[in-house]
């Protein structure tokens, strides 16, 4: 047996400082919020209904435009297909 220095071992107390932490609460609870009476939800619904309103005839438009627009692409390939020759047998686009 030998006989033990009394010196400070910092790589010790260093990794005892990182290892214990205070115990914590896994599952916190918040504090509770005071109930808000009186609020507008009936106007933020009314809202919301009319952003959708808008956005379904921007959507019937978009989709009438891309409709012509496809229309519009097939007369062109039958002309191209004419005036060229080729694609009139195959046409299909890899």
């Amino acid at each position: 047996m030998g006989y033990i220095l009394p010196v400070t071992n910092y790589q010790y107390s260093n990794y005892h400082a990182r290892v214990t932490q205070p115990k914590r609460d896994p599952y916190p609870i918040e504090q509770l919020y005071p109930i808000q009476l009186d609020m507008d939800y009936q106007k933020n619904i009314e809202d919301q209904a009319t952003d959708i309103s808008e956005l379904s005839t921007k959507h019937k438009r978009h989709n009438a435009k891309s409709a012509l627009a496809s229309a519009h692409t097939a007369v062109t390939e039958q002309t191209y297909t004419d005036l060229t020759g080729t694609g009139k047998f195959v046409n299909q686009v890899i």
